[in-house]
């Protein structure tokens, strides 16, 4: 039988939210984003195992804030220097066979359903990995590194912006491991899509309400979609 786990990325240190604490601790709708991401996690009743990766410096505050809501196969452990790297600590402290499903979500983005968690199953199950996307919506071109102009248009048809939660399979993890990393930090994956490169990944459509707290603002935004 298939297991379940889910990575739950809270590494952040409020950076880009010009805020002394960071956003994974910031209230959304009378909860912490933290909090919230994991009882919703609780609620769906399917995984295993819950791994929450955090900021070395905020860990003693993760476990004050989730002590009576992890339970004993639940894990909090250190993030890395890139997001990548966190989720590789996070999936290090799994044990998984090739037909488990794992989970990778940034709980940054509160405003995801129950039902999507579903169907990203079954998704993963055909492709080894997926991820939940929104169609875009405006005009898009391609600009070049170290250049101020475009020639490019893209098709925004044929273009969709990745959301999490994300889903890979244990076999797809093994495979994915044995790839050397880029020594250069700014060329890691920056989710499960572009860690996957060329291969396949099953994609959910979801709908505007996914939004990431990036900006000061965002709370605001999603909580009124929510």
């Amino acid at each position: 039988m298939n297991q379940i786990y889910a990575i739950l990325l809270a590494g952040g240190v409020g950076s880009r939210m010009g805020e002394a604490t960071p956003k994974q601790f910031l209230e959304f709708k009378g909860k912490s984003l933290l909090e919230h991401s994991v009882e919703r996690f609780k609620q769906w009743g399917l995984c295993k195992a819950l791994v929450v990766v955090s900021h070395k410096d905020w860990i003693l505050k993760t476990e004050t804030l989730l002590s009576s809501v992890l339970d004993a196969d639940d894990r909090i452990v250190e993030g890395g220097d890139t997001r990548h790297l966190s989720v590789l600590n996070g999936l290090g402290c799994l044990t998984l066979h090739d037909t488990d499903l794992v989970f990778i979500h940034d709980v940054a983005r509160p405003n995801f359903s129950l039902d999507e968690l579903y169907l990203l199953v079954e998704k993963t199950k055909i492709f080894g990995a997926a991820s939940l996307v929104s169609k875009a919506t405006e005009s898009l071109v391609y600009v070049k590194l170290h250049t101020n102009y475009t020639e490019e248009p893209l098709d925004r048809n044929e273009v969709f912006i990745v959301k999490t939660p994300q889903m890979v399979a244990g076999f797809m993890v093994k495979e994915l491991s044995k790839e050397m990393l880029p020594q250069d930090l700014n060329l890691h994956p920056t989710d499960l899509c572009t860690w996957m490169g060329e291969r396949r990944v099953g994609i959910i459509l979801t709908d505007h309400k996914n939004v990431k707290i990036t900006n000061p603002g965002d709370i605001t935004i999603a909580e009124q979609l929510s």
